[in-house]
């Protein structure tokens, strides 16, 4: 049913561990909430199961807020969508969506937009993530940008374990220096020595390792003062920050200062160390950039896309408000 009352914003942010949407209304005041699984088209079983998740968690939003809310109630939503990356998927996006929520206004982002909202209020600058994986996008004077597809260099943790799996093989054999990481990784998955890794995961019917679980490890070691392992986190470092530099060329931002907005599990980590090694980067990089750790969940980022677009005026107090609310951890944990 449609509840008469102030005009109703919607945001989604759909990524591969979840997706999850938030209605509210211009002045920032939550009304309803709603998370579902995987809406990444990339990254789901199939295009049509991240489809019905993305549908499922706008729909539990709606049917939160005030008793229930049909679609019609809402005046502008901001898609803010992992697998965003081509015109084919803006294409294949706007199909679904107009198809399933006929009438409704809406823009179609990749979800880091609702990272660099989140971080920077004005939506203008750079937002960087590294968590499973990396992800960098911009928007400045000659509109958005998003790395996507262009990130060719290993980012996020599952680089990191990768790359400290190799660094050990390399130790092993010699042709490179000795690191803690050789003892944490055997501890880690289980295994006497390298040789018994090696076997155990390479051979026929073996089980392959998840690098990804190593990344905290990797951070943990590199603090701590391995060499390797802070060369490998040093690196990486150094790979976001020129994807951010070449992000922030590609849409024109040559004002004086900008917002380079970091995220992510590793990069928001209480372990500083991939942060630390970012900023670094940066630093020489984009020397006038205002590096910032994002205060707000990337959700908080996509509606306040939606009341920015909408032209009701994202002001401080607004964002305050939206900033303020307190969702239920199961809401928005991976």
């Amino acid at each position: 049913m449609t509840v008469p009352g102030p005009p109703l914003l919607l945001g989604i942010d759909a990524g591969n561990s979840k997706t999850v949407a938030v209605v509210a209304d211009a002045s920032g005041t939550v009304r309803g909430y709603g998370r579902a699984g995987n809406g990444d088209i990339y990254g789901a079983p199939s295009e049509t199961y991240a489809v019905v998740e993305v549908v499922a968690a706008i729909e539990r939003a709606l049917q939160s807020a005030a008793g229930g809310i049909d679609h019609a109630s809402v005046t502008h939503a901001a898609f803010c969508l992992a697998g965003m990356d081509w015109e084919s998927d803006e294409r294949f996006w706007c199909d679904q969506i107009v198809g399933r929520f006929p009438g409704m206004s809406f823009s179609l982002h990749n979800d880091g937009f609702a990272l660099l909202r989140a971080g920077e209020p004005s939506g203008i600058g750079v937002a960087v993530s590294a968590g499973t994986g990396g992800a960098v996008v911009a928007r400045g004077a000659a509109g958005e940008w998003s790395a996507s597809f262009w990130i060719v260099d290993p980012m996020g943790g599952t680089s990191l374990g990768r790359e400290a799996f190799a660094a050990v093989v390399r130790a092993e054999l010699g042709i490179a220096p000795a690191t803690a990481l050789r003892d944490i990784l055997l501890a880690h998955h289980g295994y006497p020595d390298v040789n018994a890794m090696l076997e155990g995961t390479t051979s026929r019917g073996a089980r392959r390792l998840v690098h990804a679980a190593l990344a905290r490890d990797v951070l943990d070691t590199a603090r701590a003062g391995d060499a390797v392992a802070g060369a490998i986190v040093a690196e990486q470092g150094r790979a976001l920050a020129k994807y951010a530099k070449a992000a922030a060329a590609k849409v024109q931002l040559s004002v004086a200062a900008f917002s380079v907005v970091l995220s992510g599990s590793l990069l928001s980590s209480t372990n500083p160390a991939l942060r630390e090694a970012t900023t670094s980067a940066l630093s020489q990089l984009l020397p006038d950039a205002n590096v910032v750790l994002t205060p707000r969940s990337p959700v908080v980022g996509a509606v306040a896309e939606a009341i920015a677009e909408d032209g009701g005026g994202l002001t401080p107090d607004v964002v305050e408000r939206l900033t303020g609310y307190r969702f239920p951890a199961e809401f928005l944990i991976t």
